[in-house]
């Protein structure tokens, strides 16, 4: 029966004692202490428990406003002044169903055909004469032709769907020979296009809505019209909104009924001036990464197992920070982070150069700078970063986290190589790690006396609004 390293033999060895090693006796291992300076050392760690363990977070941040300047100390705006325009709605010939015959040479069954601008299906009845059978509905997709057999002689009558505007058609069998139609109805739909009169001012949006579903919108520059969009017969509101326009305009359309002119005046501001404030900006959102799970699995034989919980939590404290890092560090692959330099790799020096100058340009705190762990004596050795308490921080105060668990990149996570000297360097807004109190379950399996217990703690990462990275290259050990 084979043993786990360092347990005593399973129950079916009958427990035997082993023999010792002469010269040997068991002592104490070492202490050891967790590493410093990673991720943790530099994030704000919230412990306990909560609901952000089945989803994560997400929290509302200024960090990443911009702003602006204006010249002078009480700028005055110019007077707006007034554009026109010209912008014309023109329905098409209307679009349906139409009634034809399967050959000039026909003079019984009909064929029935939906134009293919319509926007969707059309269901046309078609009634035999009396005693001529049940009623046939015909469904036809845009585009579609059916034929229909008529075999009684009579008046056949073929009714459209109700609204169309079309009053039912009666088709008498035998019909005359030749091409004539035989009771079309073209008002299902109307192709409707947009243009704008060349002596217009300025260009015109439009948004077409019926209630309060939006039909139809667009643009019109002067001189220049839209394609035709299919509107249904009705009644439509428009509003019409010019490019810098202190308010829009709107209107009523009817379809059909031929070309609709809108005449419109706007007034908008007659230039930049020095009061022009154009910076703007919503609300700015941080979402974290999920929740993920670090743990720590001691299992043994139970007669040399006497406190498996305490053992399983000793191992989750010295390996949760090298497995939180290297959750974070393929969060930090997925954050769509800013390349400043691009993908060519460059000195340490530099690439902390625009890191710090990026993030002053685009966040409004401290960055935190993520590196392996290995690149840390090339910052050392050129006075690049130095010990503030239970940080590493560089000349501007900016956080540097060595992380044990980061990828060399992130994107094609391996292992670390520090003999080729490259390594992707990033830049965070504040790092916050969320995580749950320590827990620990323990189970003991009777045929093999063995106990199992696993030390667990749930994570969430997040880091704020600001993310960039530079590829670095310190071959030789060069900074």
């Amino acid at each position: 029966m084979p043993e786990s390293p360092g347990c005593f033999p399973t129950a079916e060895a009958h427990l035997s004692t082993p023999t010792p090693v002469p010269g040997r006796v068991e002592v104490d291992a070492p202490p050891i202490e967790p590493y410093t300076y990673g991720l943790l050392s530099v994030a704000q760690v919230v412990t306990g428990d909560g609901r952000w363990q089945m989803g994560g977070v997400e929290y509302e941040t200024d960090a990443c406003a911009q702003g602006g300047r204006v010249e002078g100390s009480c700028p005055v705006p110019d007077p707006p002044t007034e554009l026109t325009a010209t912008v014309t709605a023109t329905p098409s010939e209307g679009l349906g169903v139409r009634v034809e015959r399967p050959s000039e040479e026909a003079t019984t069954d009909l064929v029935l055909t939906a134009d293919a601008g319509l926007t969707g299906p059309v269901t046309v009845t078609v009634t035999p004469p009396e005693d001529g059978g049940e009623p046939i509905d015909v469904e036809l997709e845009p585009g579609e032709s059916t034929p229909v057999e008529t075999e009684t002689e009579g008046g056949w009558t073929i009714s459209y769907p109700a609204g169309s505007g079309c009053s039912a058609t009666e088709v008498t069998i035998p019909y005359a020979e030749g091409s004539g139609d035989l009771g079309s109805c073209l008002t299902l739909a109307y192709p409707v296009v947009w243009s704008s009169g060349s002596s217009s001012e300025t260009t015109v949006a439009y948004e077409v809505r019926r209630g309060s579903t939006v039909i139809d919108a667009g643009s019109v520059a002067p001189g220049g019209s839209r394609p035709a969009v299919v509107y249904a017969p009705g009644e439509y509101d428009v509003v019409f909104t010019a490019a810098g326009a202190t308010s829009p305009e709107s209107g009523s359309l009817v379809v059909p009924g031929g070309a609709s002119p809108f005449s419109l005046s706007f007034e908008v501001p007659s230039g930049t001036t020095s009061h022009d404030k154009p910076l703007a900006e919503g609300l700015t959102w941080v979402e974290s990464g999920g929740p993920f799970t670090v743990y720590a699995r001691a299992e043994c034989n139970a007669v040399a197992f006497p406190d498996p919980q305490e053992r399983a939590m000793a191992r989750l404290r010295l390996v949760e920070h090298r497995e939180v890092e290297r959750a974070f560090s393929l969060q930090l692959a997925a954050a769509g982070a800013r390349t400043p330099l691009g993908t060519t790799a460059v000195p340490l020096a530099v690439a902390l150069g625009a890191l710090e100058q990026d993030a002053v340009l685009h966040y409004a705190g401290q960055p935190t700078l993520h590196a392996p762990r290995w690149t840390q004596p090339v910052w050392t050795t050129a006075r690049l970063v130095a010990r503030q308490g239970p940080e590493m921080r560089t000349e501007l105060e900016s956080r540097v986290a060595f992380g044990g668990g980061y990828y060399d990149d992130p994107a094609a996570p391996s292992d670390p190589a520090p003999a080729e000297g490259v390594f992707w360097l990033y830049a965070t807004g504040t790092v916050t790690a969320h995580r749950s109190q320590p827990f620990v379950h323990e189970a003991f399996d009777p045929p093999t006396n063995t106990r199992t217990a696993i030390a667990e703690r749930t994570y969430v990462l997040d880091h704020d609004c600001y993310a960039a990275a530079v590829l670095v290259s310190v071959a030789g050990g060069d900074a």
